[in-house]
């Protein structure tokens, strides 16, 4: 392990100036394909429930948390409604490194709550921190015109593949015990397609939850942004040309410097050092 860290400390020094600077796409291939405008739709529906939702809950992909969020949420969902931010599958990141940074940075942009999640592994205290922050939200903040309403409606969003209905699955269970799914939830981007019907996920108070389908930003993204998507399968595998997506990983673990894929692949001791060519065979 000493000699590998040696390896790759010395090839990150020698080799910096030989890889590629940005990456680049053939002139033919349309990444933009990868952001239907259909989802326009279902925005405009989404925005037509805002009457009677009292909370909107954001959830979106730990690895990339700055990265693919949809900035049209932001003007026309939860600058209306109060909002909380929930990064998911958080156990797919080094929380004790970034979990810091990422808080720090939504909270110096207004971001009132920031939370993380695990839906696969249902981790009672992170369920409970979004039950306390939901609670939170909607006893301590004007309802506008549901005052009259003993109930509590909010509405789950995000881009595609996040985990919208797997943490309305989970908190079900946590709070009711309910262990049947309440959405269907799957591995892949676009299980939901539509608008769902309100869940209840709560007694007391009584709270109902609506599923929403992943949207992403209608505005084309640049190259590395929509990468990083696709890499996180948060767009649909028929829109993703595989060998594309294995170049940039190659461009962006040789910008990130790390070279842990010569020995994760077993090449290290084949390939003397990092290459920047998809293409290239092992000897």
């Amino acid at each position: 392990m000493i000699a590998t860290r040696r390896f790759l400390h010395t090839t990150a020094s020698v080799f910096n100036a030989e890889f590629r600077q940005n990456f680049q796409l053939p002139a033919q291939y349309d990444y933009r394909q990868w952001f239907p405008m259909h989802m326009s739709v279902q925005l405009k529906i989404m925005e037509a429930k805002l009457r009677s939702v009292d909370l909107v809950v954001e959830v979106h992909d730990a690895r990339i948390p700055v990265t693919g969020r949809n900035e049209q949420f932001f003007n026309r969902l939860y600058a209306i409604r109060p909002h909380i931010l929930a990064f998911n599958k958080c156990d797919l990141i080094d929380m004790k490194n970034y979990k810091r940074k990422i808080e720090d940075y939504y909270y110096n942009r207004g971001v009132r709550k920031v939370l993380f999640t695990d839906c696969k592994k249902r981790l009672p205290r992170a369920l409970n921190d979004v039950k306390t922050a939901m609670l939170d939200a909607l006893e301590n903040t004007p309802r506008f015109n549901r005052t009259v309403k003993n109930e509590y409606q909010a509405m789950v969003v995000g881009i595609p593949n996040v985990g919208k209905s797997s943490l309305i699955n989970a908190m079900r269970t946590h709070t009711l015990g309910i262990k049947r799914k309440a959405v269907e939830a799957g591995a892949r981007p676009g299980v939901t397609v539509r608008v769902q019907n309100r869940v209840r996920i709560m007694d007391k108070p009584p709270i109902y939850i609506i599923d929403t389908p992943g949207v992403l930003s209608p505005k084309h993204q640049n190259i590395e942004d929509a990468m990083k998507l696709a890499l996180c399968d948060l767009v649909l595998e028929s829109h993703v040309n595989l060998y594309y997506l294995a170049d940039f990983l190659l461009y962006f673990l040789n910008q990130s410097r790390d070279f842990s894929y010569l020995e994760l692949l077993g090449i290290q001791e084949q390939q003397k050092e990092p290459s920047d060519d998809i293409q290239v065979k092992n000897p």
